[in-house]
């Protein structure tokens, strides 16, 4: 098996303090809040959902510095959190601005299953 990828829209809910690994690479543990409606078994469930994560290199830096509650996608892979913590956790890999407005119609009805855009089927 190699698969592994997660791909996940949400807000940055906390973040710990920028630390650096014994090899001298910035690491950073965030908490990431998920909220969207799904399509499951035809019938429509919302989904909701915090996110331990945690992002190493230069994009913890740069998620040092990102404002907490705007609108994220994280892109990465589930691991346990350490050797001898078995607890999953998001390693991100990428991480980008949603500029909500040009993708609240388009994302929205996605992840609702709308097919004509105005909340029907």
């Amino acid at each position: 098996m190699k698969r592994n990828e997660v791909v996940i829209d949400g807000h940055l809910l906390k973040r710990g303090t920028l630390r650096h690994t014994p090899a001298g690479i910035p690491a950073l543990n965030l908490l990431i809040g998920h909220k969207s409606i799904q399509i499951e078994a035809g019938g429509r469930r919302e989904a909701r959902c915090e996110v331990d994560a945690v992002v190493i290199g230069e994009l913890a830096v740069t998620l040092s510095r990102q404002k907490l509650n705007q609108p994220l996608q994280f892109n990465g892979f589930l691991t346990r959190h350490s050797v001898k913590d078995r607890r999953l956790v998001l390693q991100v890999v990428n991480a980008e601005l949603i500029d909500s407005a040009t993708n609240s119609g388009t994302e929205q009805n996605r992840n609702q299953g709308d097919q004509d855009g105005n909340g029907t089927r």
